[in-house]
C-alpha cells in the first residue's frame, strides 16, 4: 500500500480506551445516541464480518450444525458458567472473554500484525493479557459511570432494542436455516443474548460518562502542552506537496527517478506544483487536493524513508525520496507545532482526550477496585481458534492492499 493510500491526509484519532479501536471516533464527535448508534452499527458490523468472513467461508455447513447443537454447545453452555475475571459481583464467564478478543483482534490491526509478525511474543499468551486488561477497563469504567448515576434511558433503550432486532432480522439466515435468537447470538458473538445487549448497554453508560468527564476536563495551556507531549505523534504535522511516480512492470525505479529529477528542475525554474501533479498523476483525489498531504510521525514506521527525508527539511524545501514501490517528488510546505494548534478546538479536543485518560489511568492503578481472574480458568483458556480465524482475516486486507 502506498504513502497517498495510508490514510496520512487526515489527523489520526485518539482513543479512550485500548478497545474499541482506533478506528473508533473520539468522544467528543460524538452527539448523543445518534452518533453512539453510528459507532455500535461500525464495532457490530465489523464483529459479524469477521464471523461472516472467516466462520462461514471457514466453516463447512456441517460444522455449522455442529455449532449449533451437540457437543459444541455443551461446551458453550459450560464456558458460560465458569468466571475468568471479576471486579466484585461484576463477573465476566469464559464466553463474554472470547468475545472481547474477538472485538480487539476485529478492531486492532496494529495488534494483530504485531502478534502475527514477532516470533519472540507468544500470542495466544498475549491476546489473553490485552483482553484481560480490557476486562478490566471495561468493568471499572461501568461501575464509575453507574456511581455517577449515569443510566440508559427509556428513548435510548428502545432505540437499542430497536437496532438489535434489526440486526436480527438482516443476519439470521445462514447457509438456508433461520437462525432463532439464541442460535444467532451463539454463533455470530459465542454469548447470550443477554450478555450481548447488557454489553452494549454498558457501552453507552461508558460513552455517556466519557463526554461528561471530557466536558468537564482542565484544557488549560499546561494541560494542552502535556497533551501535545502525549500526542505528539498524531499531532505534530508536516504539511506537504506531493506527487507519486509509482515503480512498476512498465516504470523502473531508473526511469522514474529520472521523471522526478526532471520534475524537480521544473519546480526550481517556477513550474507550477499542481499542475505538474496533473501531467504526472492519475490519482483523482490527490489532484483536487493540488498534492497537499499531511504526514505525521505515526507513519514514521511505515514510511521511514519520507520521514527521514522530513526531518532534515526546511519549509520551502523540496526533493525526491525514493522507496521500493515509489519515488516521491515532494514538497515540505510547513510545519503545525504547539504554538500553531495551541487553544484550537482540535487541541482542545485531544486534551479533553487527554485528561480522561490520565484520570482513567489512575484510576485503574489505584487500589479503589480489585480486579482478580480466576488463575485456573484463565491458564486453560485456549484463543487459539479466534486468533486464527483473526490472522485469515487480516491477511486477505493486507494482500488486497499491497
Amino acid at each position: 500500500m502506498s504513502f497517498l493510500q495510508a490514510g496520512a491526509r487526515e489527523m489520526r484519532n485518539p482513543t479512550i480506551t485500548t478497545i474499541p479501536s482506533s478506528r473508533n471516533p473520539p468522544a467528543y464527535e460524538r452527539k448523543g445516541l445518534e452518533l453512539f448508534m453510528s459507532e455500535y452499527n461500525k464495532l457490530r458490523k465489523n464483529v459479524i464480518l469477521l464471523s461472516c468472513c472467516i466462520l462461514i467461508i471457514i466453516v463447512t455447513a456441517v460444522c455449522v450444525s455442529a455449532f449449533l447443537s451437540g457437543r459444541k454447545k455443551e461446551k458453550d453452555e459450560s464456558a458460560e458458567n465458569r468466571t475468568v475475571a471479576f471486579v466484585g459481583d461484576f463477573k465476566i464467564s469464559e464466553n463474554q472473554f472470547r468475545f472481547f478478543a474477538r472485538i480487539i483482534l476485529n478492531q486492532e490491526e496494529d495488534t494483530v500484525r504485531m502478534l502475527y509478525t514477532n516470533p519472540s511474543l507468544s500470542d495466544k499468551d498475549e491476546i489473553k493479557k490485552y483482553t484481560s486488561n480490557f476486562t478490566k477497563e471495561y468493568i471499572i469504567r461501568v461501575l464509575e459511570a453507574q456511581a455517577a448515576g449515569i443510566t440508559v434511558t427509556e428513548e435510548e433503550a428502545a432505540q437499542l432494542e430497536e437496532q438489535f432486532e434489526t440486526d436480527y432480522e438482516n443476519a439470521k439466515s445462514v447457509d438456508g436455516k433461520t437462525l432463532d435468537k439464541e442460535e444467532f447470538y451463539k454463533y455470530y458473538y459465542g454469548i447470550t443474548e443477554d450478555e450481548y445487549k447488557e454489553f452494549w448497554r454498558n457501552w453507552f453508560l461508558i460513552d455517556k460518562y466519557t463526554t461528561i468527564c471530557e466536558q468537564n476536563a482542565d484544557v488549560g495551556e499546561t494541560a494542552q502542552r502535556q497533551a501535545f507531549e502525549e500526542y505528539y505523534d498524531y499531532l505534530y504535522c508536516y504539511n506537504t506537496s506531493v506527487i507519486p511516480l509509482y515503480i512498476d512492470s512498465t516504470n523502473s525505479k531508473e526511469q522514474q527517478t529520472e521523471k522526478a529529477n526532471a520534475i524537480l528542475a521544473s519546480l526550481n525554474e517556477g513550474a507550477d506544483f499542481a499542475e505538474l501533479l496533473r501531467q504526472n498523476s492519475t490519482d483523482q483525489e490527490l489532484i483536487d487536493a493540488a498534492g497537499a498531504m499531511k504526514f505525521y510521525p505515526a507513519n514514521k514506521y511505515e514510511y521511514g524513508e519520507v520521514y527521514d527525508w522530513l526531518r532534515s527539511a526546511e519549509p520551502g524545501s523540496t526533493g525526491a525520496v525514493q522507496t521500493d514501490t515509489i519515488v516521491y517528488v515532494i514538497r515540505l510546505d510547513s510545519i503545525t507545532d504547539f504554538d500553531q494548534l495551541k487553544d484550537s478546538e482540535t487541541m482542545l479536543q485531544w486534551t479533553r482526550t487527554f485528561c480522561v485518560n490520565k484520570e482513567l489511568n489512575d484510576l485503574l492503578n489505584s487500589d479503589k477496585y480489585y480486579y482478580a481472574v480466576d488463575q485456573e480458568v484463565y491458564d486453560a483458556l485456549d484463543l487459539s481458534d479466534i486468533l486464527n480465524e483473526a490472522y485469515e482475516y487480516w491477511k486477505t486486507v493486507w494482500e488486497n492492499e499491497s
